[in-house]
């Protein structure tokens, strides 16, 4: 890795921080930025730069960053742009080897803004300080605890950057609703001179990221993109939303953070060479990568479904086919299998319907992926499956309920261990989709911690297989 790539250390895991504008006005975004920071300080050592307060949230401040009496690895810059030439030449007097900044008004907002953006460039690449921004709202780093910004993220092994900050911070958020969590995040708004480019190569080499997620506006260098995601996506899965697809939305992307979108048919096409996966639903995005997580990477297309009712069967048949996927025939061996399980009414085919008996639905699950004509499988309704408690029941009747329902939920528990052994063993992916409220089931939720996670509909279950074997297809290519 090349040394200006290796000093984004700095960003994620420095020694020291130093908020350039911290304030104790809680109207100002500098407030929120010093409050995320000082909860890491257990980590690394923050210092508040204020040209008034003595005190910010009852830390030391200093007028200026020369001021501070040990080195400083890290800055955060909160700003009036004005000013941020001569805070930038402070930095680098100081020996600040990374930068953001989150103040905005610069390239995004004119020709006097891309001159001063400019002028705090050239300033920076004479101290050899990375910087990041301008106009972002911040970035964190849940392994080292560093936040300069109030998302707080659940840890994991997911590295997102966002050339847009609030709709990074949607993704963020809707990753903690299905509680996915984050390694790293990155706001990198103008992207004056650290580039997803440069993030993307930084991240490939991460050990605490295992997928890399972007939401892209415009690439600054879309040939060294390309070549660094197709030397990234044999190891690492890139999942990118690329937007400004229209020339509206190009339009847009330009208006809001410089970028240039460039012709969506050749990005397409180049991404697809490069085995990234492009989205177009933050759903899909947070979907695929919680999918990534954990489960293998199926063989093939091949899909076999075991649903507890026959409606679901068909929409999951319907949605797999509409996508590219095969629903194959079950081997005789499997049927053979599924008779011992099942009454006589089942549909002795694929989809599986199991007429509503719950209680074999892990050994039907198992015939499945065990069968070899089968390269993933997809369990609709088959798990979690424990009724909630009816309203108005008397005590006795209430409490003899609550203790079926916690023997049902342990019986469930004890079969997950098996369960996850034939999921590693065939090496195929299982696609869990809750159909009912008992998706905050026990069980559901103790996949969930083992990197299994529910989707709430067989179209969505569908979506992520279609893309986990279009993946396999471009590893599987010498």
């Amino acid at each position: 890795m090349k040394e200006s790539i290796q000093q984004l250390d700095y960003l994620f895991t420095p020694r020291s921080v130093a908020v350039i504008g911290a304030s104790n006005n809680p109207s100002k975004w500098s407030f929120d930025t010093f409050r995320c920071v000082l909860k890491g300080q257990e980590n690394f050592r923050v210092y508040p730069i204020n040209k008034r307060d003595k005190e910010v949230f009852g830390v030391k401040a200093y007028e200026n960053i020369s001021q501070v009496p040990e080195p400083v690895d890290f800055a955060v810059m909160v700003i009036p742009p004005q000013f941020t030439p001569e805070a930038m030449k402070d930095c680098g007097e100081k020996g600040v080897k990374a930068v953001l900044m989150i103040s905005a008004g610069f390239k995004e907002a004119g020709v006097e803004g891309a001159q001063l953006q400019e002028e705090v460039v050239s300033i920076a690449r004479q101290y050899s300080i990375r910087i990041v921004g301008p106009n972002c709202n911040g970035h964190f780093d849940t392994h080292s605890g560093l936040h300069t910004l109030g998302l707080a993220p659940l840890k994991g092994q997911i590295a997102l950057v966002s050339q847009s900050g609030n709709f990074g911070g949607h993704i963020v958020s809707e990753g903690r609703e299905k509680g996915i969590g984050f390694s790293k995040y990155v706001s990198s708004g103008n992207e004056a001179d650290v580039t997803i480019e440069d993030y993307i190569e930084y991240l490939a080499e991460d050990d605490q990221t295992q997928i890399i997620c972007a939401y892209v506006e415009g690439f600054k260098d879309a040939r060294r993109f390309f070549k660094l995601a197709r030397e990234t996506t044999r190891k690492k899965p890139i999942i990118l939303m690329k937007v400004g697809r229209t020339e509206e939305g190009a339009q847009a992307a330009m208006s809001h953070t410089a970028s240039l979108s460039g012709s969506d048919a050749v990005h397409d096409a180049a991404l697809q060479q490069c085995g990234v996966i492009r989205v177009d639903k933050v759903g899909d995005m947070i979907d695929i990568a919680s999918a990534l997580i954990r489960q293998p990477i199926p063989k093939g297309n091949r899909v076999g479904i075991v649903t507890i009712g026959g409606g679901f069967g068909v929409v999951a048949t319907d949605a797999c086919r509409r996508l590219g996927l095969e629903i194959p025939n079950l081997s005789d061996k499997t049927i053979q299998r599924l008779n011992t399980l099942l009454p006589p009414r089942w549909s002795h085919g694929n989809p599986v319907d199991m007429t509503a008996v719950s209680d074999t639905s892990y050994s039907c699950i198992g015939a499945l992926l065990k069968d070899e004509e089968i390269d993933a499988v997809m369990a609709i309704g088959c798990m979690g499956f424990v009724p909630g408690i009816p309203e108005g029941l008397p005590k006795k009747l209430e409490v003899k309920l609550q203790e079926h329902n916690k023997m049902m939920m342990e019986g469930e528990l004890s079969l997950l261990s098996g369960l996850v052994e034939r999921i590693d063993k065939r090496g195929k992916p299982l696609i869990i989709t809750a159909v009912s409220k008992t998706d905050d089931a026990l069980v559901l939720k103790e996949l969930a911690r083992q990197g299994f996670y529910t989707y709430q509909t067989p179209e969505a279950g569908a979506q992520v297989l279609a893309y986990l074997a279009k993946y396999s297809r471009y590893l599987s290519q010498d």
